[in-house]
């Protein structure tokens, strides 16, 4: 009984740790995506050059 109260106290300790540590972990994923986010946005707003101009098409 004694091991398990102090397993649980334990399990207890390291989840709230692990807690604490969550917030600035995912401000820091956050940060990270902003360029991926950037680079995206540009990749969906170029131009495509594989596409014939429509002034060609109706030949």
């Amino acid at each position: 009984m004694t091991t398990t109260i102090l397993a649980m106290i334990g399990t207890t300790v390291l989840l709230l740790q692990t807690a604490t540590r969550v917030p600035p972990a995912l401000t820091d994923l956050l940060r990270a995506l902003i360029p991926v986010r950037r680079a995206l946005h540009e990749l969906r707003h170029q131009p495509d050059s594989t596409q014939q101009p429509s002034s060609e098409q109706g030949r």
